[in-house]
């Protein structure tokens, strides 16, 4: 994969040379990334298969999964649940579950994989929430501000909570015993260790950073170059052990925030400043993931048209989140119309890319074509669903109804 990443690095280079550009005529990051990752598919041609597909390249999206989850866990402004207890709740503890049973439910008869761990995987790739693809949704003042904040809550958290079961899935698929006991201790010795690692490296730093600011030890810029290193500090310590690298960091990420902010989130605006390089970090590493896509995509469009595969994306993407959302919301304050948007804006991007490429490495012979094909069609058919339909029916809708855009 290292051939493939230098020329993904040359493709950010570029971008950071025209991207004022770029964003005035409405070409984001992920699509120029894309674009560039095509480009480089149809270079590389049938070696694109052989670069996904190592033991460097797992190494390489883990640890760069570890930097998305430690940032996503960090950046949750408000508080854990960020003022919607309530509805978030319900969108974590009841609708993030019933959407795996679901996608896993529909893709057992429909995919015709002979391994349940390989459907389980490909559940878990389609279903996590980022709002890469649509990130002006969030700031869209046609939609309820509550509603927002909810979804950004939620899809800073649900990928962390998706990584177990991924990872359980994942070791169902390198287990010669066809009885889930076997792996399903694995993934709780795993997530065992990395409870350990990730909550005890993260508490240590954030109240290590906590006390030398207080005491002037140190300031800003060295605690933001010290938050770009607890990921990968973290996830390398976890691997170390025999534990789930990229959910240490996901829990290194929470527990920082706990040992930084204090009990009452006291210096929330000096943290957040401090986020600076590791959101850097994770920006550069999005952009190689998409980049990533691109190039997988020319393989897709290699291995032509598989009906099976396009619809179970396109219920994943649409059916299968609505009814999880409604069934969740079901005896709550949410106004219907408020639960369906819910259901439909649940844009999928940078953690379904990293997601389905663990999967596919994971995965062997025609399943892994499978995974790659359905990652496909949800984050593209997100791109468009999320990223162009939906903002355009907003626009067109406030036109029509000569409606003001309500203030956040």
């Amino acid at each position: 994969m290292a051939p493939l990443i230098v020329f993904g690095l040359v493709a950010i280079l570029l971008w950071t040379i025209g991207a004022k550009r770029l964003g005035d005529v409405h070409v984001s990051a992920p699509v120029f990334m894309v674009a560039c990752g095509i480009v480089a598919g149809l270079v590389f041609g049938d070696e694109i298969t052989h670069q996904l597909n190592t033991h460097l390249a797992e190494r390489a999206v883990e640890l760069i999964l570890a930097v998305l989850l430690f940032v996503d866990a960090v950046e949750v402004r408000g508080g854990f649940l960020a003022g919607e207890r309530g509805t978030v709740l319900r969108l974590l503890v009841l609708a993030l579950p019933l959407s795996i049973a679901i996608a896993f439910a529909v893709g057992l008869p429909l995919l015709g994989l002979p391994s349940w761990g390989a459907v389980l995987a490909i559940a878990c790739v389609v279903m996590p929430l980022d709002f890469a693809p649509a990130t002006d949704l969030l700031r869209d003042r046609r939609l309820d501000r509550g509603l927002r904040h909810a979804l950004a809550v939620e899809s800073g958290y649900n990928d962390g909570l998706f990584s177990p079961v991924l990872a359980f899935a994942l070791l169902t698929l390198g287990s010669a015993d066809k009885e889930p006991s076997g792996p399903l201790f694995g993934a709780v010795h795993a997530a065992l260790w990395a409870v350990v690692v990730g909550v005890g490296m993260g508490a240590l730093t954030g109240l290590a950073h906590r006390r030398a600011v207080a005491m002037r030890w140190t300031g800003t810029p060295a605690v933001r170059i010290a938050m770009a290193l607890v990921p990968l500090i973290t996830y390398s310590l976890s691997i170390g052990v025999g534990g789930n690298g990229f959910v240490a960091a996901f829990l290194a990420g929470i527990s920082y925030k706990v040992g930084r902010m204090g009990r009452r989130g006291e210096d929330r605006d000096l943290a957040h400043r401090e986020l600076s390089s590791v959101e850097d970090l994770s920006v550069i590493t999005s952009m190689i993931m998409w980049f990533v896509f691109g190039a997988a995509a020319v393989l897709v469009f290699q291995l032509g048209f598989d009906g099976r595969s396009v619809l179970y994306g396109l219920l994943a993407l649409t059916v299968v989140r609505m009814v999880a959302v409604y069934v969740a919301m079901l005896g709550s304050p949410v106004r219907w119309r408020d639960r369906t948007l819910l259901g439909l804006l649940g844009p999928r991007g940078t953690t379904s890319i990293v997601f389905g490429l663990l999967a596919y490495n994971a995965t062997h012979a025609a399943g892994a074509d499978i995974v790659l094909y359905v990652m496909t069609v949800v984050v593209g058919g997100s791109v468009l669903l999320h990223g162009i339909a939906i903002p355009f029916g907003l626009r067109r809708s406030a036109t029509g109804t000569g409606t003001v855009s309500k203030p956040s």
